[in-house]
């Protein structure tokens, strides 16, 4: 039983868990996105035969790298907890989520990552919420969720404004496509 069950009782501790078991899920997605699209690069690489360099490396690679750091403050700063059980369906459907618009072309990449971060930030802030309402809120993991958050919010600002053109019809239902697949997601990470 993690340590703040002792001072949230049962259920709430029940919450927290569920709370950092689908934020962990989401943090391992995220990573799995990046890594699916610097996949996506080396095909486009081998197709382009050009061997230039693509102007999303330095976008996805500092992403990656931020996305491993919030992975680790799951896995080596907060509290125990039950991770969930289907964690490779995350990573597939991160490494899908980051590849198949990476091959679309980049405007559809970071329109994606828009949406997603778009998600992500309010989910944060759901998250934040619920846990603020309970009796004795474990700060540790709020706190963290905010620093979490205040990144995905920059992710966010940043591949919208990266973005070239106006999303087509077709990105904006792959957007609203990976918005209720994120949501999704997370109501059954929270279970399984």
């Amino acid at each position: 039983m993690p340590f703040y069950a002792k001072t949230l009782g049962d259920n709430h501790a029940k919450q927290v868990d569920k709370e950092l078991r689908a934020s962990h899920a989401g943090e391992t997605g995220a990573v799995w996105i990046y890594r699916g699209a610097l996949f996506a690069e080396c095909v486009l690489k081998l197709v382009n035969l050009s061997g230039t360099k693509s102007e999303a490396q330095p976008f996805i690679h500092e992403h990656l790298k931020t996305e491993r750091r919030h992975l680790a403050v799951f896995e080596n700063e907060m509290p125990l907890f039950r991770g969930s059980f289907i964690l490779p369906l995350w990573i597939a459907s991160g490494f899908i989520t980051g590849f198949i618009p990476r091959l679309c072309g980049i405007n559809c990449f970071y329109y994606t990552i828009y949406r997603v971060e778009q998600f992500v930030d309010s989910h944060y802030e759901e998250q934040c919420k619920r846990i603020s309402a309970l009796a004795s809120p474990p700060s540790n993991v709020i706190n963290r969720f905010r620093q979490c958050q205040a990144d995905e919010q920059y992710h966010r600002d940043e591949a919208l404004f990266l973005m070239t053109k106006r999303p087509s019809l077709l990105m904006k239902l792959w957007g609203a496509a990976v918005e209720k697949g994120s949501s999704i997601a997370v109501a059954i990470a929270k279970v399984i």
